[in-house]
């Protein structure tokens, strides 16, 4: 992807974002990271610059040395008054501006815009349904209009770029520019756990549920709190005959949660027989309590995994299939790979490779 060295991308979440109650929309988290992160790393490797018009929690904002810049304008007076503070303290030539609410955004949304603007000094997105006039592509010479516009009281986008010869680029994607805007868009829109994920895939026979039990005590030493899922295809029974838990359950309670002081277990009833969603699974575990969730299985789930090769198997190291996903390769045999390869035999190297690449995750 070329960048676009005269355009700098600009976040807006200097909002009062009220449907979300006011709070500080942009950094609101959503699977795994603030919602103005999405958008930076859409926009980032499209442009020359990045910039973020922010008014609250300035320093939460701070990133790769990205200026953070507050409106002008007191009493948050709408995304113009963001613009305008932007385009006055940003040397650019082109601005492309994006809530910090549609992280679904094209990853190729200033080059589609570029090629829409014409002769234009600015350029939106219609998205076949309907305006979306901050996420737009805008010229600097309408900065002394856009102050004198903001003067008078005037606060409407879509109007001030068709007076000063905006158009709008129409595209049918509404899925692209859908936007998150109340505490209910916030919670369809999760899939991913605010905890890592990290998934071991093997064959039958290779020894995964032999290496957990050594690796996570070890992680524990390293004072990284694990959490653990485990696909099965049998049909479990967490409680047995007899027990008044499993008769109630087997009268018809759809969930069933047995408690003690030492631990409890929610049991769900799933009679369509689908498989179950790894990122659901996942997002019923307390984040607060867990640094790190280990997979067992769920192989083909789009997380980060580790897959494990073990000579005596019976299956060949040319069946292994190394994917984007795979960050190493635990093998009891050498092997040349892409990826690092570490000993399956050696849990304790394991474990720093895995606390390495979870330091590296919260840095992001």
């Amino acid at each position: 992807m070329t960048k676009l060295m005269p355009v700098c991308g600009v976040i807006l979440a200097g909002g009062r974002a009220t449907r979300m109650g006011g709070r500080d929309k942009g950094l609101l988290m959503l699977n795994g990271q603030p919602l103005w992160k999405h958008i930076y790393h859409l926009l980032a490797p499209q442009v020359g610059q990045m910039a973020i018009s922010a008014n609250r929690n300035l320093d939460a904002y701070k990133y790769n040395d990205i200026p953070v810049i507050p409106d002008n304008l007191a009493d948050f007076p709408g995304p113009l008054a963001g613009m305008l503070s932007i385009m006055q303290a940003i040397n650019s030539e082109w601005f492309l501006f994006c809530p910090c609410d549609t992280p679904k955004i094209p990853e190729n949304i200033a080059e589609l815009l570029w090629q829409a603007r014409g002769n234009s000094p600015a350029v939106w997105v219609n998205d076949g349904e309907r305006d979306h006039p901050t996420i737009a592509l805008v010229h600097r010479q309408l900065i002394p209009a856009l102050e004198k516009y903001l003067a008078k009281g005037e606060r409407r986008v879509m109007v001030f770029l068709r007076q000063h010869g905006g158009k709008p680029w129409t595209v049918n994607d509404p899925n692209s520019f859908v936007n998150v805007n109340t505490p209910d868009d916030l919670q369809r829109w999760q899939k991913y756990p605010a905890v890592p994920l990290l998934a071991f895939a093997a064959w039958s026979g290779t020894g995964k549920t032999t290496l957990l039990k050594r690796l996570i005590p070890l992680l524990h030493t390293k004072g990284i709190r694990t959490g653990l899922i485990k696909h099965t295809h049998h049909d479990m029974e967490v409680d047995k005959p007899g027990k008044d838990s499993y008769e109630l359950r087997k009268a018809g309670a759809r969930q069933t949660l047995v408690a003690s002081n030492k631990r409890w277990a929610l049991m769900t009833e799933t009679p369509d027989t689908s498989e179950p969603d790894l990122f659901w699974l996942a997002s019923r575990m307390n984040a607060a309590t867990l640094d790190l969730i280990l997979v067992e299985g769920f192989k083909h789930e789009t997380v980060p995994k580790i897959l494990l090769f073990r000579d005596r198997c019976g299956r060949n190291i040319s069946e292994l299939t190394i994917d984007k996903y795979v960050i190493a390769l635990a093998s009891d045999v050498a092997i040349a790979a892409t990826v690092p390869v570490l000993d399956l035999n050696q849990p304790e190297q394991i474990m720093l490779f895995i606390s390495e690449w979870l330091q590296q995750q919260q840095k992001q």
